[in-house]
């Protein structure tokens, strides 16, 4: 029987979350990972049909249209194999161990675990001769098959020396792999690589002259001027399937859209283009209005549809729009807040600054514990704690939080955080960070040494605890953490750009904006002056805070690794310091 979806997607038994469109994926006796379904494949003799879907891929759709809608794939299915379904966004940890690629993941395993075989989408022609192939091989070979570990083993950490050679080598390899003609990173298919830009602002504000700025700027323009932004309803697309930005994948990813706001912000500061500003503008609008429900949640993402997307304005007010995943994911929506604080600071949308503090106090009443940090994700009620990548995204977002309104309640949940992954994460026997708390894993699953992006947020997390509180622990796990991983990041190319960021960040310090004084106009002038800054370093301390000596005068401060200048400086010149375009602070605050 052919099912319609509700506005989140169609949801069949245990919660399995299929195309929004006609299907018959539902008709497979899907069963979620857990170890009622391993111990029913070891009891049937059968391989389990890993699939691994997401709400927003359009492939993902097609297949539950097609090849999971055919008669005979779903009576194979059914009759040959132990089927599971997982939900990428949902069970990050389960698609990083079996992903084959992309999405949908179409992955056959042993009872035990163990990958035999796996690609992507399958036609349904193709799948039913796979179909029979795989279960054929598998009883040919059971024992052999069985006896296979699914677990890998946690390597030994490759740690090397902590300098600027290493920051510079990964600032080059971005310019190495820039598309001068078309911008962005390689060729077809082209994505966002926020953090890319932002090295290189950070480099042209070192370094100066004119070839890193070039970068990140054209790149900035062929996203906003090519079709992966949406010029009628705001927001980016994933990313553009050809190399000059003309065909995206036309789903919005509140990831990407968060990160992405946060460069075009620094950008405009950098540059004064005005077009950035706009920009960052709509993007900030289109995660308030539609990934979030405008007081204390956002969500996921927005599924693709090309249809939809291809009308004009007129037309879409007359169509429905393509279903939200109201799914709340900690870390997801905790990058979100960060770039909306500082949004929220340089358009003066308090509305923005409200709905992230709320999310924050929401998210710790809801999905805090103290022995296992933050959940994954929420959806009426939470689920998944003990992956890493909540713990250290909501500890930078209750940071920024600090820096925005003073509440040191903030700060305080930050170190709770931060303590936890000092105390569960870290694998004392190799050194290296892991991506999991031990014990919180899906059966079959165990921890694995946390990839080099999520290690690289971790660490900025401990530094910046360090430079707002002092307390020295923070800066020497912060150093231990980068050092595991440096010895791999050079082999990462442009990709280890969020760690050169963080490396940066340890050796030079911070620029730290201090502020004492009752203007609230001026403290929001200098909040602003810290997010437009093309040095990703700058940090803002509220009134009140950071051991500001008996000396220093009513107004700003800014502080560097060793001494302190422009003591009792107004907005504009901290601005200037910051390396904020001459005219733009006093444009927003005329």
């Amino acid at each position: 029987m052919e099912k319609r979806a509700g506005p989140e997607g169609e949801k069949g038994h245990e919660g399995f979350r299929f195309s929004p469109r006609p299907n018959r994926a539902g008709e497979i006796g899907w069963m979620p990972w857990g170890e009622e379904a391993f111990r029913r494949a070891e009891r049937e003799g059968k391989p389990v049909l890993l699939s691994i879907s997401a709400v927003w891929c359009h492939w993902c759709h097609v297949m539950d249209e097609t090849t999971y809608s055919d008669d005979q794939v779903i009576e194979l299915v059914n009759s040959l194999y132990v089927p599971v379904r997982v939900d990428n966004d949902r069970n990050p940890d389960i698609n990083r161990r079996y992903n084959q690629g992309g999405w949908p993941t179409t992955a056959f395993l042993s009872p035990r675990g163990a990958l035999l075989a796996g690609t992507t989408y399958i036609p349904p022609e193709t799948m039913r001769k796979v179909l029979r192939r795989i279960s054929e091989l598998y009883r040919e070979n059971r024992e052999a098959l069985e006896g296979q570990s699914p677990l890998e083993e946690i390597r030994a950490s490759r740690p090397g020396s902590l300098d600027v050679s290493l920051v510079n080598q990964i600032s080059s390899s971005v310019l190495a792999a820039w598309d001068r003609e078309q911008g962005g990173l390689g060729r077809e298919p082209k994505f966002p690589h926020p953090e890319a830009i932002l090295l290189a602002l950070r480099m042209h504000r070192k370094e100066g002259g004119g070839e890193y700025l070039d970068f990140a700027l054209q790149y900035l323009r062929a996203m906003a001027r090519g079709a992966l932004r949406d010029p009628v309803e705001g927001g980016f697309f994933r990313y553009s399937v050809t190399r000059d930005w003309s065909l995206p994948h036309y789903e919005k990813m509140l990831d990407d859209n968060a990160r992405l706001l946060t460069a075009y912000l620094r950008a405009y500061g950098a540059s004064g283009e005005v077009e950035f500003l706009q920009v960052a503008a709509e993007t900030a609008s289109y995660i308030h209005g539609t990934l979030s429900d405008g007081d204390h949640r956002f969500f996921g993402s927005q599924d693709a549809d090309e249809g939809y997307y291809a009308l004009d304005a007129a037309s879409r007010g007359l169509a429905h729009p393509p279903p939200v995943d109201r799914t709340v994911y900690l870390d997801l929506a905790s990058r979100a807040v960060s770039a909306l604080l500082e949004a929220a600071a340089v358009l003066g949308m308090e509305d923005y600054r409200r709905i992230s503090l709320r999310f924050l106090d929401f998210a710790w009443e809801e999905c805090y514990r103290p022995e296992a940090g933050m959940a994954h994700y929420l959806d009426g009620a939470p689920h998944r704690w003990g992956l890493l990548n909540d713990q250290a995204d909501t500890a930078l977002a209750l940071q920024a939080a600090f820096s925005s309104s003073g509440d040191p309640a903030y700060l305080e949940r930050a170190g709770e955080l931060l303590r936890l992954v000092e105390e569960g994460f870290l694998d004392r026997e190799s050194g290296l960070l892991l991506d999991a708390l031990e014990g919180s894993q899906p059966t079959g699953l165990r921890p694995l040494p946390a990839e080099l992006s999520a290690v690289s947020r971790t660490a900025e997390a401990m530094l910046r605890q360090y430079f707002l509180t002092g307390e020295e622990g923070w800066k020497e796990t912060g150093e231990r953490l980068l050092s595991s991983v440096s010895g791999e990041a050079r082999s990462h190319g442009h990709m280890a750009s969020p760690f050169a960021l963080a490396l940066d960040l340890f050796l030079e310090g911070p620029i730290l904006v201090r502020y004492r004084g009752a203007d609230a106009e001026q403290g929001r002038a200098l909040l602003a002056a810290t997010a437009l800054s093309p040095d990703h370093r700058a940090l803002f301390l509220p009134a009140g805070e950071g051991g500001e000596s008996e000396e220093s005068e009513a107004g700003a401060e800014v502080c560097g690794k060793h001494s302190c200048r422009l003591r009792g400086a107004r907005a504009e010149e901290v601005a200037a310091y910051l390396g904020v375009r001459p005219g733009i602070i006093e444009g927003i605050f005329k």
